[in-house]
């Protein structure tokens, strides 16, 4: 592959992910109710999650915003996809436990104020998605040009 087509591709990708991260770290700072109440749903299952859901869904958000301005910006690029990847494997764990347990939940929460009302579907989907740019985005970013590309630069 050309390396400006990487090059662009990965950018693409990262400021897709940074931008989705920003807006939901702020969101969720902004009103995490739905959140909250997903770490609560949860909570049913694993009672010590009941004492520390707000601290989870602060947590998480800041989490995600030092994730979206290292993407935004470039830097830590290995790190910051290894995160994002991380977060939404995680984050889909939890909610695919609901999907399976049949529970019927109307929004996960996922940009907070910011959000809009999605299922489980939907919001597995989506992040399935995210997982699959993500990967991608790695594996760009650790591939080198061929002999043959270098030529064409």
């Amino acid at each position: 592959m050309n390396k400006s087509y990487l090059s662009k591709a990965i950018t693409v990708i990262r400021l897709l992910l940074g931008i989705l991260f920003l807006i939901s770290g702020i969101g969720k700072l902004i009103s995490g109710s739905d959140a909250r109440y997903l770490v609560e749903l949860l909570a049913t299952e694993f009672y010590w999650l009941i004492e520390y859901a707000t601290a989870i869904v602060i947590a998480t958000s800041i989490i995600e915003l030092v994730l979206a301005v290292f993407l935004i910006w470039n830097k830590f690029l290995k790190w910051a996809l290894s995160g994002t990847l991380a977060m939404l494997i995680s984050f889909s764990s939890v909610l695919s436990y609901f999907y399976f347990q049949g529970m019927s939940v109307e929004n996960c929460g996922c940009f907070g104020a910011f959000g809009f009302a999605s299922g489980l579907e939907f919001t597995l989907l989506r992040n399935l998605i995210l997982i699959a740019l993500i990967i991608i985005a790695y594996l760009l970013s650790t591939s080198k040009p061929k002999i043959s590309d270098k030529a064409s630069i």
